[in-house]
């Protein structure tokens, strides 16, 4: 398989051009590097490396982002270097061996169709204690979102396919959220293989992540949807007690029409904060609201079954808006994954969409 070698910089630390000359130029069909914005002071930098034999190096004016340099690379691969059918990613500040970058693109070449992922052992003793646990949550939270258990889900060593080109390049995020959104969407579209890399760790020295600001990115999906989950509750429990204050004094209707009024209202405001700001997307508004209204029935049906039932065990020591409160924590994460996975689900693109490239 011919494969190009994309790697993003910016700003580039002293590591980058040595390590950028220990690679043999007949590797790989092309090397392409991405100058994110690094700017005029890392100019000189990037004119040598674009005079290295094989190499390509792309660069616009203002930073965008990893993410954005990433799908730069994937763009001039797929329109300059047709007969590339694999591309590996790796990181320019000497996190990634050549060893290792090597033995992804072997990987790549044997499983043509497969994602790979060059992962690093986090329970190494020298891991910095920041790393593991960053990594254990991200993994933990990938598993629960797609189902796939990804060992190390923010490496930048990967092996993409042709069959994923388009999903590369179309994927959201320019920054590093970008690289979570993808594989999220690739793990769904391909295959996953991973191969364990050695890891280097130079306490961040090098690194332009930026912890909280970053990882908002990275995590933006979760947090917007439980945002609007506890609005939505807000509004639903609000007038559930508002109706049921005023509203009928006897079974079923205490029960019946305080919740059905609420969620009448707290149900459309729920579907159309998720629709375009928490799970976005141009196509099959329609498809989603028809899923959106099989899920919103099935959770009413749950939870009026809930509160007759917590009701009935209970009559004496419950309120009833008190009783409403444990049974809607008790469907909350369970919708966030029904309405990932189910209801706002993107189309997965078609192999031969991208075989056709």
């Amino acid at each position: 398989m011919k494969t190009a070698l994309v790697i993003p910089i910016y700003q580039p630390c002293d590591k980058a051009l040595p390590f950028l000359s220990t690679i043999d130029p007949s590797s790989f069909e092309k090397i392409v590097v991405v100058d994110d914005g690094s700017g005029e002071k890392y100019k000189p930098i990037f004119d040598d490396i674009a005079k290295l034999d094989n190499f390509v190096a792309l660069s616009y004016p203002e930073n965008h982002g990893k993410g954005y340099a990433l799908k730069t690379g994937f763009k001039y691969v797929r329109d300059e270097l047709p007969e590339v059918k694999g591309i590996v990613t790796a990181d320019g500040d000497g996190q990634h061996t050549l060893e290792d970058i090597l033995r992804v693109r072997d990987e790549l070449s044997e499983k043509e169709n497969m994602l790979v992922l060059g992962v690093r052992d986090f329970n190494s003793p020298d891991c910095p204690k920041r790393n593991r646990f960053g990594n254990r949550f991200s993994s933990r939270y990938f598993k629960l979102s797609t189902g796939v258990k990804v060992t190390d889900t923010q490496t930048g060593l990967r092996g993409i396919p042709s069959n994923l080109f388009e999903l590369s390049i179309g994927t959201i995020g320019d920054r590093y959220e970008y690289e979570f959104n993808f594989l999220s969407d690739a793990v769904k579209a391909a295959g996953l293989s991973q191969i364990t890399i050695k890891t280097i760790y130079d306490d961040n020295a090098n690194s332009h992540f930026h912890p909280i600001k970053d990882s908002l990115r990275v995590y933006k999906v979760p947090l917007l949807y439980v945002l609007v989950a506890i609005t939505s509750f807000l509004i639903d429990f609000g007038l559930f007690a508002l109706i049921s204050h005023f509203g009928p004094t006897e079974l079923p209707m205490m029960i019946l029409v305080p919740y059905i009024g609420a969620r009448l209202v707290s149900g459309p405001y729920n579907f159309l904060m998720n629709n375009y700001i928490v799970f976005p997307g141009k196509e099959g508004f329609g498809r989603k609201l028809g899923r959106y209204a099989i899920v919103f029935v099935i959770n009413m049906c749950i939870g009026l079954g809930l509160l007759y039932l917590f009701d009935y065990v209970f009559p004496e020591n419950f309120g009833l808006t008190l009783l409403k409160l444990f049974v809607e924590a008790i469907i909350f994460i369970v919708n966030f994954f029904v309405s990932k996975i189910f209801i706002f689900a993107k189309k997965n693109r078609k192999k031969e969409k991208g075989n056709q490239i």
